[in-house]
């Protein structure tokens, strides 16, 4: 067989060398398929807690400005949930003096604690873009654009918002 024949991309007419062909081109093709198709996994612990702890921030505050007091209760950590209920939980969002038009992320912190060899507690920073509810003249209820830090912590291998009682 020549050189030429054997690099062909046209397969060989003997049965014998067209089942080689096949199997020759398969397995690489196979191999590509997977790799190209793994993705690595998070190695960084601290990186991992901020992507996880990120998402789920962002998730609630989306929540809150959509006025969706349920899907924000559900982030809520469990032990508070176990104290409060859904219903006390909206009408307290209810009473806050502004309303959020708009939440991003802006920055998350999850230091590392000794002995942990993961992150157990985060600090978010978010953005808000917020409205005075109270009776105020025109003027005085432009929105407003500010930060507001939350405390989320991992309990039960998942990340919670820390609310206050």
């Amino acid at each position: 067989m020549s050189f030429n024949a054997a690099f062909s991309t046209d397969p060989p007419a003997h049965p014998v060398l067209c089942r080689a062909w096949r199997r020759a081109w398969l397995i690489p093709a196979l191999l590509l398929a997977l790799v190209g198709c793994a993705a690595p996994p998070p190695t960084d612990p601290d990186a991992a807690a901020q992507a996880a702890v990120r998402q789920r921030a962002q998730a609630r505050a989306d929540a809150i400005v959509r006025g969706d007091a349920a899907a924000a209760y559900a982030l809520a950590v469990p032990s508070y949930r176990q104290l409060v209920t859904p219903e006390a939980y909206a009408t307290r969002l209810q009473a806050v003096p502004v309303q959020w038009l708009q939440a991003r992320v802006h920055e998350v912190q999850c230091p590392p604690e000794p002995g942990q060899p993961e992150p157990q507690r985060c600090t978010v920073r978010l953005e808000l873009t917020s409205q005075p509810r109270l009776p105020l003249p025109r003027g005085l209820r432009q929105p407003l654009t500010g930060f507001v830090e939350q405390i989320w912590v991992r309990e039960q291998g998942q990340w919670w918002m820390l609310e206050e009682l």
